[in-house]
């Protein structure tokens, strides 16, 4: 599945910055024809295993909202030390430029598709796999790592600290993940991070 879905667009980073351009039909069709399918998909394999205990990383509770802001706060926290030390690390390194939304209609198909990449990302990495490798016997600790490490490579194609970024945000879906037996508090931070970054292209 990760080869299908994941393996794909994984690129190896150019030298120079390169630009994530947002076109409104494109992510449109992304939404409709890649992430809700395979979203899909994936609960489908999931609930046809074990309807209850999936269903029960679905439920929302008090503390789903706090946790999704703790998350969302840590990753951005990370995101910020990684910004700052990027240029004495990598000073050749160049981030890719994202292109923001202009109209209000893209600005809610680029909200809608940052969280249905969201939940892609969070069912698959955390919600799907976590469950395999528990389901084999992996101790948790090996498991958080194969999760945070294939969640990684996915975002190889921002170069080496685009990588780190992914890995550190990666733990921490993980490990809240892990505390709160809920997809949505990472999910949610995940899905604002998303927008986010669109967001702060118009700066």
């Amino acid at each position: 599945m990760y080869w299908a879905f994941f393996v794909p667009s994984i690129s190896i980073p150019s030298e120079t910055a390169s630009v994530i351009s947002f076109v409104t039909l494109r992510e449109l069709s992304r939404i409709l024809l890649y992430d809700l399918p395979a979203t899909a998909l994936i609960l489908f394999l999931l609930i046809k295993e074990n309807r209850e205990k999936i269903t029960e990383k679905f439920a929302v509770s008090r503390n789903i909202a706090l946790w999704a802001i703790i998350n969302l706060t840590l990753i951005l926290a990370s995101a910020f030390v990684i910004s700052l030390f990027a240029r004495f690390i990598l000073p050749s390194w160049k981030p890719p430029l994202i292109q923001a939304p202009k109209l209000p209609s893209a600005w809610i198909v680029m909200t809608a598709g940052s969280f249905a990449t969201a939940y892609l990302e969070e069912s698959y990495f955390r919600l799907y796999l976590l469950y395999r490798f528990d389901e084999v016997g992996f101790t948790p600790r090996t498991g958080n790592l194969l999760s945070v490490l294939l969640f990684s490579l996915c975002h190889i194609y921002e170069g080496p600290l685009g990588f780190l970024n992914a890995a550190i945000a990666g733990l921490i879906f993980t490990l809240v993940y892990r505390k709160t037996g809920s997809i949505h508090s990472p999910a949610w931070a995940h899905g604002l991070y998303n927008t986010l970054a669109f967001s702060l292209a118009i700066l």
